[in-house]
């Protein structure tokens, strides 16, 4: 039998890339634990736990100011991934966005928080840009031809 000693954990595998993220408050840990967003106290390590996702979370954001954190996920063949965008203070969903097919590769909010762009899988190869007050879809375009190769990530240019 092997005894563990730790006194805590977070349960974190490192399978998403840059899925371990400190909140702009620099007091919180945010990470995919299957399909279950984590969100941990550095210094007390209470948890919530942001729910919702039917399959495995693939990727995740949170907003330059904080307020939004954002989760995509990966799903089967034929079926569409959920991107979740939670209200961190509230800790619950404000949006739910389904368009991409199978997997959910990357997202990145705008720095305004009033985007977020997100980005989907060898299996869908689309960006879409949402406005977050609406919910609506702006604008979505292929994000590279196939001769070019599988897009893993997005980000926005003007930071400020």
């Amino acid at each position: 039998a092997v005894v563990s000693t730790q006194s805590t954990g977070i349960g974190f595998n490192g399978n998403v890339p840059h899925g371990l993220l400190v909140h702009p408050d620099g007091e919180h840990l945010i990470y995919p634990l299957g399909c279950t967003v984590v969100v941990e106290n550095i210094k007390t390590h209470a948890q919530s736990f942001f729910t919702g996702h039917t399959n495995d979370v693939s990727c995740l954001a949170v907003s330059k100011s904080g307020r939004y954190v954002a989760s995509g996920q990966i799903t089967h063949m034929g079926f569409k991934a959920d991107v979740i965008v939670w209200d961190f203070e509230a800790k619950a969903a404000s949006a739910t966005f389904t368009l991409h097919k199978v997997k959910v590769e990357a997202l990145a909010f705008s720095p305004s928080d009033k985007y977020l762009v997100t980005l989907g899988g060898r299996d869908d190869s689309s960006v879409v840009v949402w406005d977050l007050e609406s919910g609506e879809a702006l604008c979505g375009a292929p994000s590279a031809l196939q001769s070019a190769g599988t897009v893993y990530t997005v980000r926005f240019m003007n930071t400020s």
